[in-house]
């Protein structure tokens, strides 16, 4: 299989028009008619990640989040994306991304967290849910889900806990309070909190809440479980990794073995 035969099954997965303006998908670093034999799948393209496709004797690296965000001004050994630009290109590696379109997409991201967080009958937010604190329209990316059976914060603290082997999970709100309608978005969704709210969820699941939106969260009475950004997205390494094997198995594939950087103390 050729970089270009992948690249096209990808975006056929997760469109690049989905993604958000800022952003920044598809082949970071490579040759569309390279051959490929076999690929890592990571969260991030971290030296880390480059040293294992190196050793497992990978051609290409498929992530989510981009190794190139802004334009490279020096590819520099002493800078640390130049020097994983530079370790790609000597070991012929190529490198893909598809970041802000996989969570947005059908079946992408936010399915395959609402699915390990046990919901039923999961929706995209509405465009009248999709809204900031002062009403203006914004681009909510994220869904809403059902729980079957509904259970208490703490108890479902718990379920996403195990469920996502979070170790530096964070919680707050009513530990009482009965859950049943969740909102979430994987990664960095603190935007979206009064998105949450609109959609009547009685709990919000993300990552990266900074103290001033949890007490947004706290003045909407919203319960917010902060999962963790690794937690809430590494999810794409198995699923990526089963992508590839049924459309090309003939290529082999590699799951990233990197960990957390954050864990809670006990």
């Amino acid at each position: 299989m050729k970089v270009k035969e992948i690249k096209r099954a990808l975006e056929r997965l997760a469109p690049p028009e989905l993604k958000e303006e800022w952003d920044n998908v598809g082949l970071m670093v490579g040759n569309l008619e390279q051959d490929i034999d076999k690929i890592l799948v990571c969260l991030d393209i971290t030296m880390e990640n480059v040293n294992q496709a190196i050793a497992s004797g990978a051609d290409m690296i498929i992530s989510h989040h981009p190794l190139l965000f802004t334009p490279l001004k020096a590819v520099i050994e002493q800078d640390e994306t130049g020097a994983i630009v530079r370790k790609l290109i000597q070991n012929n590696i190529s490198a893909y991304s598809m970041h802000t379109n996989f969570d947005k997409c059908n079946g992408g991201m936010n399915d395959l967290l609402a699915e390990k967080l046990g919901l039923s009958d999961v929706r995209m937010f509405t465009k009248e849910e999709c809204t900031d604190i002062f009403g203006n329209t914004i681009d909510a990316i994220g869904r809403v889900g059902y729980l079957d059976t509904p259970m208490s914060m703490d108890n479902y603290v718990d379920f996403v806990k195990a469920s996502l082997s979070s170790t530096a999970i964070r919680a707050g709100g009513d530990m009482e309070r009965r859950i049943e309608t969740v909102a979430l978005c994987s990664g960095s969704g603190g935007d979206f909190i009064q998105c949450a709210k609109n959609a009547g969820a009685d709990v919000f699941v993300t990552a990266d809440v900074p103290h001033h939106k949890g007490l947004m969260a706290k003045a909407l009475d919203l319960n917010i479980i902060d999962a963790g950004h690794f937690e809430t997205e590494n999810i794409i390494c198995n699923f990526l990794g089963r992508f590839i094997r049924n459309n090309f198995p003939d290529v082999d594939v590699e799951i990233s073995n990197s960990k957390p950087f954050f864990n809670g103390i006990e």
